[in-house]
């Protein structure tokens, strides 16, 4: 029994040096990585360009011509591009975006493509640079290909775009924060 007693002393004290000399001094000690840019679009030839967004605006959920598809466009603006009477009104950065659900809910988390099929997890994109919500001829740059990346954060959610577009370039973002619904 004494024996037992001292077995088990030895390797208590054993295991308790084990775990002093192998755990971490402080959370210092960990590897630091690049920080994560939020609300700010890059974009063009080998994406130079980049547009911070302040808001974004969604519209409401509406059942597309296929039975069962539901579409929310949403969008994501700069400072310069304000509502007036449930209307997108000033000039400047816009990205409209296009999710297919299978669900009449605004922001259904997960992973949609980009493409035209309108089907449900199906993404449509399109940004302009130089939005003019007086004009009704506005022309944007449509992507192609990619995936948008839809959770909730907060009290709001986090969008993440990263596709390419009609020119062969790359656009890629993320917006974190509030979707005002337009009324």
């Amino acid at each position: 029994m004494k024996n037992n007693l001292l077995r088990n002393a030895f390797y208590g004290i054993a295991a308790l040096f084990l775990i002093t000399t192998t755990s971490c001094d402080s959370d210092d000690d960990l590897p630091t990585g690049p920080s994560i840019t939020v609300n700010t679009f890059c974009y063009g030839l080998d994406s130079l360009n980049s547009t911070d967004v302040f808001d974004a605006f969604n519209r409401e959920v509406l059942e597309t011509t296929t039975a069962g598809v539901f579409n929310t466009r949403t969008f994501i603006v700069d400072d310069n591009i304000t509502v007036d009477n449930g209307q997108l009104d000033g000039t400047g950065f816009l990205i409209t975006l296009d999710l297919y659900g299978n669900r009449e809910q605004e922001f259904q988390s997960g992973t949609y493509a980009i493409g035209d099929t309108e089907e449900v997890a199906d993404a449509v994109i399109t940004y302009f640079t130089d939005y003019d919500a007086s004009m009704r001829t506005n022309v944007g740059v449509e992507l192609v290909s990619g995936f948008v990346g839809v959770s909730p954060f907060r009290t709001g959610y986090a969008l993440e775009i990263d596709g390419i577009d009609a020119n062969g370039d790359r656009f890629h973002g993320i917006y974190l924060g509030e979707v005002t619904p337009l009324n």
